[in-house]
């Protein structure tokens, strides 16, 4: 379909080329030549450090995993939404999220993109002790 206009589907029109409210499933490809999120200062509230040992205790609990995606049988590399259930907590949670139901069955999903701060702070909690280790006489 190419459409010379905006598109929105399930809300009301915007200013954005394309808006959808709702779940979207793609099993294949996207590309696209950058994502962005919503960052800015002025969006937030509540503003916290977040806890290096919290983020270091999540690298060390959660590891990747290999698996065979059941619906394209192609190998991935990633990590079972089900680990970050289990051991995440508060905050945390932020990278899990819910499929749509489907048969009255709904999935766990994580977003891919909270990991990194997450990764971010384990690096910084790992360089501290790097530093406080090579300051030693």
């Amino acid at each position: 379909v190419r459409m010379a206009s905006k598109l929105s589907i399930g809300m009301a029109p915007s200013n954005f080329q394309l808006q959808v409210a709702g779940a979207v499933n793609l099993t294949i490809f996207i590309e696209a030549t950058k994502f962005q999120i919503g960052s800015d200062q002025r969006l937030k509230e509540n503003v916290q450090a977040a806890s290096l040992d919290e983020c270091t205790r999540l690298v060390l609990e959660v590891r990747p995993v290999t698996y065979s995606l059941k619906a394209t049988d192609e190998a991935q590399l990633g990590y079972l939404a089900n680990d970050f259930d289990r051991e995440a907590r508060d905050g945390f949670r932020c990278v899990l999220g819910e499929s749509e139901a489907v048969d009255g069955v709904k999935f766990l999903a994580l977003d891919y993109s909270r990991i990194v701060p997450l990764l971010h702070g384990a690096l910084l909690s790992a360089l501290a002790r790097i530093d406080a280790l090579e300051s030693r006489p």
